[in-house]
């Protein structure tokens, strides 16, 4: 060990016994590093002093012989010619792919039949004394390129160097006790807050969001945390990359129970928790800091059980393995624990009443579509992503791609997996240069007023104990039709941001910053107004109870105001973004600022679930979008407000679309009068006919009775 480089060795081996020994080994290891350290340092000062300073030499030293010189010199000789070759350029080695990672060209499912492995690599077998739950990284990477595979689409979105790509759907921080729901997300989408502007580090976001999330990326990467944080790490484990949770097939995974353990911190089981053949119980977050995973102790003073977890043993063979019924594609239940929606509406439907996608009742499943390699980077799926990513391939999965194809290709490039070719028959093409293939065919059939919908990872859908309320917050409307990066109107989802803040300077003042307020503090300043104005039982606790927001009065509003600008006297003017506006308290009153940037709303595009051609807007005729009144044109977004004093606001579609709201009103007029354009340009047509019929006749006779003149 060389000395100079000692103390980084030790620091590098310090952070590695904090993370991954127990608390004795720690101390342990810890003395035998300091021990080895030590003696090197005596050994180096022992060298110093017996070296020939003054020119003489131990006995020991006095009689190397010939061989040794020679040996001495061989050495000296090698160690130069490696030198040599070290100087030497030589290009980077290609690593091998993994067994997993290369195909042989057949279709069959692998079988799978694996050892387990916790998370610091170690075999896991049933007589362990202290069973650890496996680690999906250390398990599927004997096989598999994990490094490459976690920095795929679902885990990337923290990295900087990863583009931001269409706007997607936005992780949503909900609070009904303070009627707050921001849109996050770690990608730089116009509208979305980054999660640390609500003070959500790593940590906290994985506890928050963990539910839904796939594990990896700011779930498992170390980052710079306060000390108390990077301790809960310690206990709770790194969230890493889910296999399970989108290549399990078997029937009894249970996604849910990923849910349950996040919430309880036990980051490091989830994922262990959620296959057929594993029980985990206890919670990392009743755990205290220097709770220690491989000892077992100190424990919670409170009695509360440890995170543990035990096996089912026949699932177990001989050699200790488990089989995996993990295929390649995943399956589409896993894809809909994610990617499922619900509308509400007034018809309330069932759900054995509704249609499913059209590419799914006809045997399509979710990675038919959305695929991707290796690398976990899925197709999304629009238009102008080819272009973004630089891979012509992509383009052939997006709607016109497998539809219509490259028609300059060398060979056929449409019916991708059997799609029909779109005949349009009489449909415009200024319909193609303004409108997405979803405008038509994708989502819910517009209403006058947008829908309120609920989504998987907004609504928590499929958890256990979600609130099954039609008025359960965060309220997201769709459909809604919007311009897109490329230009075209898309149908989107939409949701309007709310959270209570501080106006950097003088409310009223245009488009000045507001930086979100702590959320705890404003939970508590929200029900001490609640509940000083009515008993347990009153309709604003019901609302809360049923995951619903209140409905604040003006004077409990001016008292949250006025809490938060007691607690906060340095921070700036407390105001409430909410409902399209900025609500602030100007003198006695509240004020109400319209298009503030931080007030307008966030969407994204929807593309499912698709519908038939025999139920796409204009099946119908041309009314379908543009009749005065049409929702295409003239629906209405109206933006929610936790108020009794006060409406939120309401925009147009034309709005949504960039329009002048005049235009289209007069282009929907101009079809009133079209069916009497149209038999006026018919009557006028048979009147000209008849005109020129009588006077190819009457030319006729002049020519006939020229000819008989001329004869006689």
């Amino acid at each position: 060990m060389n000395s100079e480089s000692d103390p980084q060795n030790l620091i590098l081996l310090q952070k590695y016994i904090a993370d991954t020994s127990s608390a004795w080994s720690r101390l342990s290891v810890l003395g035998v590093s300091l021990g080895v350290a030590l003696a090197v340092t005596l050994g180096a000062a022992a060298a110093q002093e017996q070296a020939p300073g003054d020119g003489r030499q131990a006995p020991a030293q006095q009689a190397t012989t010939q061989e040794e010189v020679q040996g001495a010199a061989s050495e000296q000789e090698a160690a130069e010619t490696e030198e040599a070759q070290e100087s030497t350029p030589t290009a980077p080695a290609t690593p091998q792919p993994k067994l997993g990672d290369v195909a042989d060209g057949s279709r069959a499912d692998h079988v799978h039949i694996l050892d387990l492995r916790d998370e610091t690599g170690s075999l896991i077998r049933l007589d362990d004394p202290v069973p650890q739950p496996f680690s999906p990284k250390q398990t599927c990477q004997e096989c598999h390129d994990y490094d490459l595979i976690s920095d795929g689409w679902h885990f990337n979105a923290a990295d900087p160097q990863v583009g931001a790509g269409r706007r997607g759907e936005p992780w949503v921080l909900v609070d009904p006790i303070s009627a707050t729901q921001v849109p996050l997300s770690y990608r730089d989408w116009p509208g979305a807050l980054n999660p640390e502007e609500l003070g959500l580090s790593p940590f906290l976001f994985t506890e928050t969001f963990g539910r839904h999330l796939a594990g990896a990326g700011v779930s498992e990467e170390e980052s710079d945390e306060p000390l108390d944080i990077y301790l809960r790490w310690l206990v709770s484990g790194r969230a890493e990359a889910n296999c399970l949770g989108c290549h399990d097939r078997e029937a009894g995974h249970d996604q849910a129970e990923y849910d349950r353990q996040m919430r309880q911190q036990n980051f490091r089981w989830a994922a262990a928790a959620t296959s057929a053949f594993t029980t985990v119980t206890g919670s990392a977050k009743a755990m205290p800091d220097n709770y220690d995973i491989y000892s077992g102790g100190p424990l919670d003073l409170s009695g509360a059980p440890p995170p543990s977890v035990e096996y089912d043993k026949s699932r177990f063979n001989r050699q200790g393995k488990v089989l995996f019924e993990v295929p390649r594609r995943g399956p589409e239940e896993r894809c809909y624990f994610c990617h499922s929606s619900a509308t509400i509406s007034e018809a309330r439907e069932e759900r054995w009443q509704a249609d499913q996608d059209v590419h799914m009742a006809a045997g399509l499943t979710c990675v038919d579509c959305h695929r991707n390699g290796l690398d976990h980077l899925i197709i999304r799926g629009y238009e102008w992503e080819a272009e973004e990513r630089g891979d012509s391939s992509v383009a052939a999965f997006s709607c016109a791609g497998c539809h219509i194809g490259d028609q300059e290709s060398a060979t056929p490039g449409n019916g991708g997996m059997g799609a029909p070719y779109p005949a349009h028959r009489g449909l415009p093409v200024s319909h193609f240069e303004t409108l997405a293939c979803t405008a038509c065919h994708s989502g819910p059939w517009p209403s006058e007023t947008a829908q309120r919908v609920k989504l998987s990872r907004t609504h928590a859908l499929g958890t256990h104990g979600v609130k099954k309320g039609d008025f359960v917050a965060p309220y997201v409307l769709s459909p809604v039709y919007v311009r897109d990066d490329d230009g075209k109107i898309a149908p989107h989802r939409l949701i309007w941001p709310a959270y209570w803040g501080f106006m950097q300077g003088e409310a009223n003042e245009s488009a000045l910053p507001i930086e979100p307020a702590p959320l705890e503090d404003v939970r508590t300043a929200a029900l001490a107004a609640v509940l000083a104005d009515e008993p347990e039982g009153g309709p604003n606790v019901a609302r809360i109870q049923a995951g619903s927001w209140p409905l604040f009065s003006e004077a409990q509003m001016k008292r949250i105001l006025e809490d938060l600008a007691g607690r906060f006297p340095e921070m700036g003017t407390p105001v409430y973004v909410g409902g399209g506006k900025v609500f602030s308290l100007v003198g006695s009153g509240l004020s109400a600022e319209e298009d503030h940037p931080a007030a307008r709303p966030y969407s994204w595009a929807l593309a499912h679930d698709v519908r038939p051609a025999e139920r796409s807007l204009g099946i119908r005729g041309c009314d379908d979008c543009h009749a005065l009144g049409a929702p295409f044109s003239f629906g209405t977004v109206l933006a929610p407000v936790p108020f009794e004093f006060a409406d939120g606001a309401a925009i147009r579609m034309t709005s949504l679309q960039g329009m002048n709201a005049v235009y289209p009103r007069v282009f929907a007029l101009s079809f009133l009068f079209r069916p009497l354009v149209k038999y006026t340009i018919f009557v006028c047509c048979m009147i000209m006919l008849l005109v020129i019929l009588f006077y190819a006749l009457r030319s006729l006779e002049v020519v006939l009775h020229t000819g008989s003149s001329d004869g006689s």
